[in-house]
């Protein structure tokens, strides 16, 4: 059986946990695929263990907030690839400040506002440049990611339910615009990971546990499966989502809750 992505050329923006995991699926799945990052040692990493598998992508240092990098980049993709099918950002605020965990009322508008500020900003600017580049084609498929509390009311989540709230208006708006001309734009809603790295927890607040206890609380009354996605369940999603046989789903979220977002 031919794989999902054979001949498509992937953009992943991040080399965290989700980046990496839905880089591996695209590269598994037969596409070209480079990865940009800010951190170097996490690209290096990443390359490594994708050629431990048999596999190879490139990566670059790009900061997804710069549109003037993140053209570059994709210009450099394009001159070596002949064009651009897939487009995902799994990028997140790295900025201190308005860090998960901490109550609305103990927050200042700015750390309030950071997630919201950079989450939009980067799938902003990444949505857009990776249109310019599909839309003489009339084809392609743009993802962002998303999670939960965009859409479940969760406590001490800071600005973050708000920013994942924003992406999704922002990605049914983009989709309303880009479908006629055949390029596809879609999220991937999750509710988190267990073997993906937290990096946007207060860890300085001694509160945090009894809080992040109640999260588990809520979320595992909420869940109707009984289990979270994996990072490999969410590069299988990815990879669903980006190929043909999802060819006419955009405008939407695809669920890795477990149910808990409700229809």
């Amino acid at each position: 059986m031919e794989s999902l992505l054979t001949d498509r050329t992937a953009v992943v923006y991040g080399a965290g946990s989700v980046g990496g995991a839905v880089a591996k699926a695209f590269v598994r799945e037969g596409a070209r695929v480079f990865v940009a990052g800010r951190g170097e040692a996490a690209l290096k990493q990443l390359a490594h263990d994708v050629e431990g598998e048999g596999g190879s992508l490139v990566t670059a240092r790009v900061d997804a907030l710069d549109r003037e990098a993140v053209d570059g980049f994709l210009d450099s993709v394009v001159e070596r690839t002949g064009g651009l099918d897939i487009s995902f950002c799994a990028t997140s605020t790295r900025r201190p400040g308005g860090e998960q965990g901490a109550a609305l009322g103990e927050l200042s508008f700015e750390d309030f506002s950071l997630p919201i500020i950079d989450f939009t900003k980067a799938q902003f600017t990444t949505a857009n440049a990776a249109a310019a580049r599909m839309l003489p084609r009339e084809r392609g498929v743009i993802m962002m990611m998303t999670a939960a509390p965009a859409r479940v009311p969760f406590p001490y989540t800071a600005g973050f339910g708000p920013a994942w709230a924003a992406v999704e208006a922002f990605a049914r708006t983009l989709a309303a615009e880009l479908g006629p001309q055949g390029v596809r734009v879609l999220c991937l809603h999750s509710a988190g990971s267990p073997d993906a790295a937290r990096t946007t927890l207060a860890t300085d607040r001694p509160e945090l546990p009894a809080r992040m206890a109640g999260w588990q609380d809520r979320s595992a009354a909420r869940n109707l499966l009984g289990r979270w996605p994996s990072l490999a369940d969410v590069g299988n999603m990815a990879a669903f989502m980006a190929s043909d046989l999802a060819a006419v789903s955009t405008g939407t979220a695809a669920d890795l809750t477990g149910g808990m977002v409700g229809p």
